[in-house]
């Protein structure tokens, strides 16, 4: 296949001229083209030409052609805001099969990390996780399973989730019966798919909308850690972990992550597809109550409303009053024989009498060396 980087010249299939090179992967290389019928954008998928040229025979590749445009006109039904629709699929005689998509500018979430060069913040990490699942609900209720659910195929075209795109629906299935082949020629691209594989993938097993959900759950985990939950040194010692080996928690390598959260982030990457979230929809409302105040907070009654309409006027406050302040004593005489007059009989000493009030004064008792209240104070 001709190099197209830089070239605005070349034509795929007599109808889009090729702008630029936008980025490559395990399956194909995207150009930005300009379709010359309906006079806009589009991103052009052609499928890699090692991975034709590793199926060897002549009838494997026909077989290749046929599951990849299948495939694309089945990830055309998909219409949903988080989902890069897809035009058209077909066949150019030179360069191959191609799929000719929604071109949505923005970066992918692998150049996000790259940027970051560590651990997303928490919500953005869920915000980013939560369009991606809100584009596999959608996919997975149309019988769609993406099979390679990665940073690469995840575009940030704006905030999330509404701004998250997933590419490449149904792409990973086209070439899967030859995996193993192109493995032998492109040790490196599988180990980046490989990474993100399902335990089901990895041994051979059917592949459900659950193995989707496994996926997110490795890229959750990236996001909120900065690494993915298993490595090694070749494809085969990876998928071996994801089959057989428990991940750290998210939280002993980032203690910022939420424990609800971190608690998640590992049930999606159960071995078991049983003990996975149900659903794509289930996760969505998981995500949606990570960050929620506790239910016992959500659940405290609240005060009935007042019956009847409410009184004109201030409203009255709910504080107690205070009582009203003592009035002080009159200052006592400084000669206790004064005070006592001759043989400490006892004197009456009266509050005086304000204007207007008409309570009485409590007489207040007081003896030589001592001070007594009378039963009535």
């Amino acid at each position: 296949m001709p190099d197209m980087q830089g070239s605005a010249r070349l034509l795929i299939d007599g109808r889009y001229d090729v702008v630029r090179r936008l980025g490559s992967g395990g399956m194909g290389s995207v150009y930005l083209a300009r379709d010359r019928v309906l006079e806009r954008p589009v991103a052009i998928k052609l499928l890699r030409g090692d991975v034709v040229s590793a199926a060897g025979k002549r009838a494997q590749t026909e077989e290749i052609f046929r599951r990849f445009r299948a495939e694309a006109q089945n990830s055309a039904r998909l219409s949903h805001p988080n989902i890069v629709e897809t035009y058209d699929a077909g066949r150019d005689p030179e360069r191959g099969p191609y799929i000719s998509m929604e071109y949505v500018p923005g970066i992918t979430l692998a150049a996000r990390l790259r940027e970051e060069g560590g651990p997303l913040p928490p919500r953005e990490a869920v915000a980013i996780a939560r369009g991606v699942a809100l584009a596999l609900d959608d996919a997975h209720s149309k019988g769609v399973i993406h099979r390679d659910i990665k940073p690469q195929n995840i575009l940030l075209a704006g905030a999330p989730p509404r701004g998250v795109k997933v590419v490449d629906f149904g792409i990973a299935k086209a070439a899967e019966a030859h995996a193993v082949t192109v493995a032998a020629t492109r040790t490196n691209v599988v180990l980046g798919t490989v990474r993100y594989l399902s335990p089901e993938q990895a041994s051979g097993r059917p592949v459900e909308p659950a193995s989707d959900l496994y996926s997110l759950g490795v890229v959750l985990y990236e996001m909120l850690t900065g690494t993915v939950p298993f490595e090694a040194e070749n494809p085969v010692a990876v998928a071996l972990k994801h089959v057989s080996e428990l991940p750290p928690s998210p939280k002993v390598l980032n203690p910022r992550v939420p424990l609800p959260l971190a608690d998640l982030a590992l049930r999606l990457l159960s071995k078991d597809p049983d003990h996975r979230p149900a659903s794509a929809q289930d996760l969505v409302e998981e995500f949606d109550g990570v960050f929620l105040p506790p239910a016992s907070a959500a659940a405290r009654p609240s005060r009935p409303p007042p019956r009847g309409p409410a009184p004109a006027g201030p409203r009255p406050s709910s504080r107690r009053p205070r009582s009203s302040p003592r009035l002080p004593c009159p200052p006592l005489p400084s000669s206790a024989e004064t005070l006592s007059g001759s043989g400490g009989h006892r004197i009456v000493l009266r509050r005086p009498r304000a204007q207007g009030d008409r309570a009485t004064a409590r007489p207040v008792a007081r003896t030589a060396g001592a001070v007594a209240r009378t039963p009535g104070r």
